[in-house]
């Protein structure tokens, strides 16, 4: 069985379509970890096995080297650790969960943005939702929290740094090679701008890393510019990949889109399971720091673990019938899965939750607002689109041909 695991886990890694819940329900009732020679480390697929490897520091740490690493950006929030982990991360906090400027102006632009982009949308025939909303939308707004207006010309940049990143688990080197070029061009870019912010700071999150100090001293040239090149990844990454999957979902179920569209109190609970049925980062690799058991599995220091948080969110111990779709599932208490006490592991767990969930959960919530409010329903034009990538995954295009609402007419 583990063989067999482990050969199925090797088509996982190539990202392309397949039946990934009855993989994960598969190996989590028979395997629940197994080695992977083609990930060259341990896979683990249960809640709390997965929990722990994502909360136990003194086991298990961040992966600073090799395949499914993220090191490629450079050193950034997610190989830092204890203090310097919490205070750099409440650096970025000031911004990114602010609940004074996510209710007030960056939840102005977000909708001011999206309106725009829903302006351009053809008013008959079929458009590409995730090309001309999902994925332009956090691009946007990240650009803007940072104030680097040329920022969405890069996106070439960010996809060729990400996929050799984290998602790059067989540690291809040809990948490796054009994120290296598209890093140094980005850099190049990059670096004037830190000198000039460092002069004349302005109110974004840009001049923050440029002007901040920690333990006495700036952060580095190197260091911010690791920064950014994570921060406009990742700000794009998780809103576009998470909302085109529940947009995706919502259209294949259309009672579903029409149960929103009468009660928008559900969206941040769809959008949490959302979240929890199709994350937008299915797994994270992590390095054994010493010898521990897990699962059952003996795993020795030096040795590499990829934690696959998809199927911790489909584990039934944890979530009741898991493989369905409940927009209920979250109701009454949605803001928890987007903080330190979130049951889901899509952004991560406790401490080490992604920084910008809370941007994450407004932008949805924003883009949803439109799309309910302009379309009554939508069928896609070329059938049901495919999942694609991982560790990051979602669908590639969102082309859909819709019937627009009727407005009310004004007397």
């Amino acid at each position: 069985m583990t063989a067999q695991l482990a050969a199925t886990f090797e088509q996982v890694m190539k990202g392309g379509p397949m039946d990934l819940p009855a993989f994960y329900r598969e190996a989590r009732e028979t395997t629940p970890i197994f080695r992977s020679e083609a990930f060259n480390g341990w896979v683990v697929t249960r809640y709390h096995d997965a929990k722990r490897v994502l909360t136990d520091e003194e086991c298990f740490g961040p992966l600073t080297y090799g395949a499914g690493s993220s090191i490629i950006h450079g050193r950034t929030i997610l190989q830092m650790e204890g203090d310097e982990h919490r205070r750099k991360g409440a650096i970025l906090a000031r911004t990114l969960r602010n609940t004074r400027l996510l209710d007030g102006v960056q939840r102005d632009y977000t909708r001011q943005l999206a309106d725009s982009l829903f302006e351009k949308f053809p008013t008959t025939g079929p458009v590409d939702l995730k090309a001309a909303f999902t994925t332009p939308l956090p691009l946007g707004v990240t650009s803007w929290v940072m104030d680097i207006q040329e920022a969405p010309n890069f996106r070439a940049n960010y996809d060729a740094i990400v996929a050799a990143g984290a998602s790059n688990l067989r540690g291809d080197p040809a990948v490796v090679e054009r994120a290296l070029a598209a890093k140094t061009e980005l850099f190049d870019f990059i670096t004037p701008l830190i000198a000039e912010r460092r002069a004349h700071p302005k109110e974004d999150l840009l001049s923050t890393l440029c002007s901040v100090e920690y333990e006495g001293d700036r952060l580095s040239d190197d260091e911010i510019r690791s920064f950014c090149s994570f921060l406009l990844a990742a700000g794009v990454e998780t809103t576009d990949r998470s909302l085109s999957s529940l947009i995706k979902y919502l259209f294949v179920f259309p009672e579903l889109w029409q149960r929103l569209r009468e009660d928008r109190s559900l969206i941040p609970a769809a959008i949490a399971e959302g979240l929890r049925w199709a994350p937008p980062v299915h797994a994270v690799s992590r390095g054994v720091r010493r010898d521990t058991e897990i699962g059952g599995q003996l795993v020795k220091e030096g040795d590499r673990v990829v934690t696959m948080m998809a199927s911790g969110n489909r584990d039934p111990e944890i979530f009741p019938d898991p493989d369905a779709f409940d927009i209920e599932r979250f109701a009454g208490h949605p803001d928890k899965e987007f903080s330190v006490k979130a049951t889901i592991l899509s952004f991560g767990y406790g401490r080490h939750l992604c920084t910008g969930s809370l941007l994450a959960k407004m932008e949805m919530i924003e883009c949803l607002e439109i799309l309910l409010d302009e379309f009554e329903s939508a069928e896609f034009t070329s059938g049901v689109p495919n999942d694609i990538g991982y560790v990051l995954r979602s669908p590639e295009h969102l082309i859909v041909t819709a019937k627009r609402a009727k407005k009310a007419t004004v007397v």
